[in-house]
Order: structure tokens, then sequence, then C-alpha cells
């Protein structure tokens, strides 16, 4: 029988590079899978700030979710000839990617409480018997916790794993899990209050429809300086949709929106891609909050 760790190594290993070619489901394309992912689920998507140096060489989607669950994340870090990490992310986690491990601590991350476990051999009873904290460094392990929710989104359950000829150790794993920031807290906390997060728009949007009208999906949006914009599937319930662009901008904690052609500026029919000079929507979000249908 494969030792634990080498068979935690191949089904890790494996899930994170099949996963690499299936991009989450409502991607956006920022460039960001963290900011992508957050797009599609309604449970808070965590990205690490420190990953111990190791840098990222996978991203994707739990594939093996049943219908109606939502995309989980994986990603991956380092090198499996060398020192790999797994990220997994989702709400729930379709498969446990932490393996059977022995559970050798308990610490508090963000004020929950995560569980670590070391990847020492049952097969090898002294080893099993002695299996401490100080023994992921040697053998692998892992770190869960479900992580606090954000605005109006989910908590969510996060798993870290490493593996390979040199894991990470236990403290390692806590800085990283204790490092995971909100994505929807880097796309700000508009003016202190009102939040950017998909569902946001998605109640506002649905709220200014006419009657007969319905939200289908909010496909993209993204918040800079107190305004925002969205691009949003709507339709009349029946199939006949169609995508529309909406601009907002935060007055205290809601979401106002706003005329395109008031501001967004005087159009230049001589510079349709240039943002006018007396435009209102920033620079950073103008294109797609002005030049799109």
């Amino acid at each position: 029988m494969l030792h634990l760790a080498a068979r935690v190594c191949c089904v890790v290993a494996a899930a994170v590079t099949a996963l690499a070619i299936s991009p989450p489901a409502g991607a956006m394309g920022s460039g960001n899978p963290y900011e992508d992912l957050q797009v599609g689920v309604t449970y808070t998507v965590y990205e690490p700030t420190y990953t111990s140096g190791l840098k990222l060489t996978h991203t994707g989607s739990a594939a093996a979710c049943p219908r109606g669950t939502e995309q989980n994340l994986v990603a991956g870090y380092g090198s499996p000839r060398k020192t790999p990490l797994s990220v997994t992310e989702g709400n729930p986690i379709c498969s446990d990617p932490a393996g059977a491990g022995k559970t050798v601590g308990t610490i508090r991350v963000k004020g929950r409480v995560a569980t670590v476990q070391a990847y020492c051999d049952p097969q090898k009873a002294q080893q099993w018997r002695s299996c401490a904290y100080g023994d992921v460094a040697r053998y692998g392990g892992s770190l869960t916790v479900t992580l606090p929710a954000y605005g109006r989104l989910r908590a969510t359950r996060l798993v870290l794993v490493t593996y390979g000829p040199h894991p990470l150790a236990a403290t390692q794993l806590v800085r990283i899990a204790n490092g995971m920031k909100a994505v929807a807290a880097d796309q700000q906390l508009v003016g202190g209050m009102a939040t950017c997060t998909q569902a946001d728009f998605g109640d506002v949007i649905a709220a200014g429809l006419p009657k007969g009208e319905v939200l289908v999906s909010v496909d993209e949006f993204r918040c800079d300086s107190g305004w925002a914009y969205a691009f949003a599937t709507v339709g009349d319930g029946k199939g006949h949709d169609i995508t529309e662009t909406f601009v907002f901008e935060a007055e205290g904690q809601f979401w106002i929106p706003k005329d395109r052609g008031t501001v967004c500026g005087s159009e230049d029919l001589a510079h349709p891609d240039q943002r006018p000079a007396d435009a209102q929507v920033p620079a950073a979000i103008w294109a797609n909050a002005c030049n799109t249908n």
C-alpha cells in the first residue's frame, strides 16, 4: 500500500492539474482567478496574501461538484517535486482534499477554530503514535477551517494541504490561513459602508426592472472610488434575454443606479474610446461602464 503522504500527493496533484483546464463558472476574465470565481458564487472567496514564497501554478474549479452545488476553487502553488501547496475553498466543499491524516492540533484562525492534521503513516505504529504538530513539516499535512462571511456573502470552508519532498511546516499553514483576505473586500468597502458584491448589485438591478422583466444573472461587476458598473443579463423569463450595462454610485450603504448619459461625460465622436474630461465615472472603470452596450 502506498504511504499516506504519497497517496495524498498523487491525488491532490492530479486534481489540481486536471482542474487547471476548467475555469470557474461565472468567471469574468479579470486575470485574478479568485476575483473571477467570486462573481459566480454566494460564498466568500478568500485569496492568500502570503504563500511562503510559493508561486501560483494552477487554478480551477472542482468539476466533481454535483448539480446545484456552487463551484469550489482549487489553486496550486509551488512544485510537486519540492514543496507543493493546494488551496481549496467552497460552501460546501464537494470532496475532502485533506485526506485522512492524524489530528495534531487546533488553533484559532480569524477567530475560528482550525484543525491541523499531519500525514504520518498509520501502518508505522511508532510513527503514528508519536505523530505531532511538528511532523507536518516532515510528512505533509493540512489545515481546515471555516472562514467568516463577508457582507451578504456566506461563510467559506478552507482547506490547505502541503505535501511532497519538503512540505511546509504547520506554522506556515497557519500563517497562510491568517493571511487570507476576502476578495470582495479588495473590491472596496466603498465609503466604509456600501459593500461591493454580486448580491448587492443583483438586488438593486432586480428592484429597478420594469414589470414583466426579470434579472437572469449578474455576469460581471467592479467598483472603484464610490462608483461601480455591472453587466447583467435580463429577460422576460421565457428565454428572451439580453445583456445590459448598469452604472451605480454609492450613497452611504446603498448603490444608486445612475443615467449613463449623464455620468459618463460628453460623447466625443472623434475619440469615442477616450474618457471625457467631464465624466464622473472613474477612469479605472469608465471603459466598461460607459463604452459598452
